[in-house]
């Protein structure tokens, strides 16, 4: 229609219909055009700009929630959507409600219509738009991050507009507000990003405190984004005051809020917080990472989980003796913890040589190498079983951490107030990529080249290998016990000595001279002090085997033997133990409190170099169920909430079309003690700053090495490279001792709430992470 080829002309009139002007500027912005086609134009002006005093009423209209407006003395029913539109148009329209406005007003969006219309046509204007894939959609949960008040929130329903980014305004209602912070109502129909700055100004509540001010402005940034599970025509917004709150904080205190309302909102803060923790909780208990923690230049600390305990255990030698402070050195932690960095990180290779009936390990960073001398010891270590790959990433502590400290653990200040940065140890190794490390010639160094990189086997490490939950560890009760001994060595002769604590199935003997023995020989212990007591009992030689020689070799830790007389050892044992109940001192296990866990839980999880996710079964289908990260975004998480859009994240490129491989048979419930690994190759398209493609392949998909190095050269050159480290371990529980105190903590407050939260949990069958490893694949490969 002719109309419709002049609709932007008439948007450029309407603003100056009213000007004294008008016929000017008409006439100049009409020049060129015909008689009849200027009358038309004028016509149409006069139609949309006629006063209207029509009600707008969208119920049963529009697709979304509508309310009463009162707007020129007369009610309407509108959505969030029209109000958003009146208050946006009505400026254009000279600020009278006019035909033109109403007509926008019954014609938005969302109108039932206006999509009835759209998807007619759609087939014939436009081609096919593929669709995404929202299956592999997922929330992001923020570790680290707990919405602690120190006030209580109230419940206020009152209008507010808001003013984003772009002079776009936005009207909403909040739905609570505090001190410090506020939630909103706002429409779904517009753009909202996590970590935007906004403006809100409160209309109402200027008007019924009769305080001006308030509807000049107060600056909140927006902490979450919650999408509306009953209509998808509105989300809520989790909002930070970023100026002064001196205002907002009057006029909280000028309103008369009931004590109910205070109360159900620190429930639902709790159960935020709750929530997060338990993800937090059921990543720490399946992680492989090792976290550490430095006072200075010295190791004080490992946290310790059921799947990252091969890396400490890797670090032990043929004694059974931790010597991973020679891995973390002081000169390394000199270099990586220097004062003013906020991140540094080095890849390290390493291996161990036995030797002689001891262990050597070897370790190198890579800046610590000169090409030859990383060629040869990628040549020497590649192939050996003890070969681990390892990235080490270290932190400094800050002083809000101390602070933050003094709030949630303040008896733990003292005790960790020495610590100066946070480490993370990651596996990186991969066995189906160690003949990566021996493509380069081998250089014509000899293997004293690497002497530089052993190192010496003492001191042993001080640190203290701490577990992540403060529950037993031991399989059994042990008890103090002063007998005579006598330990029998196959290689060497009989020694003296005396019992310190005993189980049924372990021993810790102390011996009146050094014995080299080593941890797994097989040895046998004679009692002669309590052969006397039971003659019918053979105890004159039980097998045991080492499982822990102290480094002076004098101090020796035993497990029991297999076989008849091992046995008959163990039930000796067990009914002298049951017999005696009352006479023998039971040995305490040293447990870390749960403050010191907590404390470290939160300096680590704001920390995190790793994207950690969840997977849940859902009408037989396994899916991840949520991703946990920290903000702002690392890599991995901004590709993923690239693909997703808005505030989704979406694990599409990674799991799409190997659900089976990568998610439902690793999450099978089946106990294991390392991840199942996948390494996987993108090749990331961009058309401006949107992803056009994504094309992504399993180290197992190339059929050679040379065709994955050329689609990692294709990637680089035409466009982006990624190398994920895809890991995942099944969840057979994933409570901990720490989760269910917070549970029975938030039990008595709103048992319903627990019971979900628990159901919720309960419901993950695995948990898996993300590491970006772009850097060391490229290294291995030797690609720049």
């Amino acid at each position: 229609m002719l109309l419709d080829a002049h609709k932007g002309l008439l948007e450029k009139l309407i603003p100056v219909y009213d000007s004294e002007d008008f016929e000017d500027v008409f006439q100049m912005m009409t020049d060129g055009e015909d008689g009849p086609t200027k009358l038309k134009i004028k016509m149409e002006l006069h139609r949309i700009m006629a006063p209207c005093r029509q009600i707008v009423d969208l119920r049963g209209k529009v697709k979304g929630e509508c309310r009463p407006y009162e707007l020129d003395g007369l009610t309407h029913w509108l959505d969030d959507v029209a109000i958003n539109t009146y208050h946006k148009r009505i400026k254009v329209f000279g600020g009278k409600f006019r035909l033109g406005l109403y007509e926008a007003l019954m014609n938005t969006r969302n109108n039932f219509r206006v999509l009835h219309q759209q998807q007619k046509l759609s087939p014939q204007q436009e081609a096919p738009i593929e669709q995404r894939d929202t299956q592999f959609d997922a929330p992001v949960i923020r570790f680290g991050h707990y919405l602690t008040r120190g006030e209580n929130r109230l419940q206020l329903a009152t209008s507010v507009n808001l003013e984003l980014p772009f002079n776009q305004t936005v009207n909403g209602i909040t739905s609570d507000i505090s001190y410090s912070g506020a939630k909103f109502k706002v429409p779904a129909a517009f753009k909202y990003n996590l970590g935007m700055s906004i403006t809100a100004r409160f209309p109402k509540l200027a008007e019924v405190l009769n305080e001006p001010r308030l509807n000049q402005g107060i600056d909140y940034r927006i902490l979450g984004i919650d999408e509306s599970k009953e209509n998808d025509s509105f989300k809520w917004l989790r909002l930070k005051i970023t100026s002064d709150n001196t205002l907002i904080k009057w006029a909280i205190e000028q309103s008369l809020w009931a004590t109910r309302h205070r109360t159900r909102k620190n429930h639902e803060d709790k159960v935020i917080k709750t929530r997060t923790k338990g993800y937090e909780h059921c990543f720490l208990k399946h992680s492989a990472s090792m976290p550490l923690f430095f006072a200075g230049s010295t190791l004080k600390y490992c946290l310790l989980t059921q799947h990252n305990k091969h890396l400490w255990d890797d670090w032990h030698d043929e004694r059974n003796q931790p010597v991973i402070n020679h891995l973390l050195s002081e000169d390394r932690m000199a270099s990586l913890g220097k004062a003013g960095l906020k991140q540094c990180s080095t890849l390290l290779y390493s291996f161990r040589h036995d030797h002689d009936g001891k262990s050597y390990f070897y370790s190198a960073a890579l800046p610590e190498m000169t090409i030859e001398q990383r060629h040869l010891f990628w040549h020497i270590g590649a192939p050996r079983s003890s070969w681990r790959v390892s990235r080490l990433t270290v932190q400094p502590i800050e002083q809000e951490d101390i602070e933050r400290l003094k709030e949630i653990a303040p008896e733990m200040v003292e005790q960790m107030g020495s610590l100066t940065h946070i480490g993370l140890l990651q596996d990186l190794t991969n066995s189906k990529a160690n003949q990566d490390y021996r493509l380069a010639v081998k250089p014509q160094l000899t293997g004293k080249a690497l002497q530089a990189f052993r190192h010496q086997r003492n001191p042993i490490a001080k640190a203290k290998a701490v577990y992540f939950d403060p529950k037993p560890q031991r399989c059994e009760a042990r008890f103090l016990l002063d007998t005579e001994v006598i330990f029998h060595h196959p290689s060497h002769a009989a020694v003296k000595g005396k019992t310190v604590d005993f189980s049924a199935r372990g021993l810790n003997l102390q011996l009146d001279t050094p014995l080299p023995a080593c941890r797994d020989d097989e040895v046998t212990v004679s009692f002669p002090q309590l052969e006397r007591l039971d003659k019918k009992t053979v105890l004159g030689s039980i097998p045991y085997k080492v499982i822990r020689v102290s480094p002076d070799h004098l101090n020796i830790q035993l497990t029991t033997g297999s076989g008849a007389q091992a046995a008959q050892g163990e039930h000796f044992l067990r009914k002298l133990i049951q017999h005696n109940e009352n006479k023998l001192v039971m040995t305490e296990e040293k447990l870390p409190t749960g403050e010191l866990l907590m404390a470290m839980h939160q300096m680590l999880l704001s920390r995190l170099n790793s994207v950690p996710y969840f997977g849940e079964k859902v009408d037989h289908k396994v899916r991840v169920k949520a991703i946990g990260c920290n903000f702002p975004l690392p890599p991995i998480a901004r590709l993923l909430n690239q693909v997703g859009g808005e505030d989704r994240f979406s694990v599409e490129p990674l799991f799409k079309n190997r659900v089976k491989q990568m998610l439902a048979e690793t999450m099978r419930p089946v106990e294991v003690r390392q991840p199942y690994i996948h390494e996987l190759y993108l090749w990331v398209q961009r058309k401006g700053d949107s992803i056009s493609h994504i094309e992504s392949k399993l180290i197992n998909d190339f059929n050679s090495i040379d065709e994955r190095i050329n689609f990692i050269k294709g990637a680089k050159k035409h466009g982006e490279f990624m190398a994920i480290r895809v890991t995942a371990v099944p969840v057979l529980s994933p409570m901990t001792a720490l989760i269910g105190k917070e549970l029975g903590e938030l039990a008595r407050m709103t048992l319903h709430r627990a019971r979900a939260l628990e159901e919720e949990l309960s419901s993950l069958i695995g948990c898996g992470e993300l590491h970006d490893i772009t850097d060391e694949v490229l290294v291995r490969l030797e690609i720049k």
